[in-house]
C-alpha cells in the first residue's frame, strides 16, 4: 500500500480531531481543532472534495472565533484576580433576578446553585455584619463548599437588581483551563476565610 502525499494530511487531520476528542479542557480542545481543520483543508484542497473544503472552512473559522473568546475570558479572570476583583467580565454569562427590600437572597445552610452580582441596591450580611452594595459577587463560595450549602444569609436592605450566575456556567468556565480554575479560586478564598 502506498500513501500519497493528501492521505498524510488526511490521517493528520483524523488524528488531531481524536486528539480534540481527547482533549479535557477547552483551550487545547480548539487549538487541535483548528489543527485538524487546517490539515483537512489541505487533504481536501489536494482531492478537490469542495464540499468538505467548505464544511472545514466554515469550523476552522468557528473554532479560532471560540478560541479567541476563550483566551479572552481567560484574560479577564486573571486581571479581574489581580486587580479589586471587579467581575464585570462575568455579566455576559449572567441572567437578570430583582428582589424586593427584606427578600431573603440566600440562607444559611440552603443548597448553592448560583452566584449573585450585585448590579444595584444593597444587602446585608447579617453573619458577618456587612453591608454590600452594587458590584459585590455573592454566593461563589458554595461551589467549593464540601456539601454545596450556603454559609451564609444574605438579606436584601433595598430592592435589588441581581445577575445571576448558575453554578453549571461557572463550572463551564473553570473548566476551561488551569489558570482560570486557579483564579477562581484564588477569588473565593478570601471571603471564605471571613466567613470561617
Amino acid at each position: 500500500m502506498q500513501l500519497h502525499i493528501a492521505d498524510l494530511f488526511g490521517i493528520a487531520a483524523a488524528l488531531a480531531s481524536l486528539y480534540a476528542a481527547y482533549a479535557e479542557t477547552m483551550i487545547p480542545l480548539r487549538i487541535a481543532a483548528i489543527a485538524a481543520n487546517a490539515l483537512a483543508i489541505v487533504y481536501c484542497l489536494l482531492l478537490a472534495a469542495y464540499p468538505l473544503l467548505a464544511l472545514n472552512v466554515l469550523l476552522l473559522a468557528l473554532s479560532a472565533w471560540r478560541l479567541a473568546a476563550m483566551l479572552r475570558l481567560v484574560r479577564d479572570i486573571d486581571v479581574a484576580t489581580r486587580s479589586d476583583m471587579n467581575v464585570d467580565w462575568l455579566l455576559p454569562y449572567t441572567r437578570p433576578k430583582n428582589f424586593k427590600a427584606g427578600d431573603i437572597m440566600m440562607a444559611r445552610g440552603d443548597y448553592a446553585t448560583a452566584a449573585y452580582y450585585i448590579v444595584a441596591g444593597e444587602v446585608e450580611i447579617p453573619d458577618l455584619n456587612q453591608t454590600s452594595g452594587k458590584g459585590t459577587l455573592l454566593g461563589e463560595i458554595g461551589l467549593f463548599t464540601p456539601d454545596g450549602r450556603r454559609t451564609g444569609t444574605v438579606r436584601c436592605k433595598t430592592d435589588v437588581q441581581a445577575a445571576v450566575i448558575d453554578y453549571d456556567c461557572i463550572s463551564r468556565i473553570r473548566s476551561s483551563g488551569f489558570a482560570c480554575s486557579t483564579s477562581s479560586s484564588r477569588a473565593c478564598s478570601g471571603r471564605s476565610r471571613r466567613m470561617g
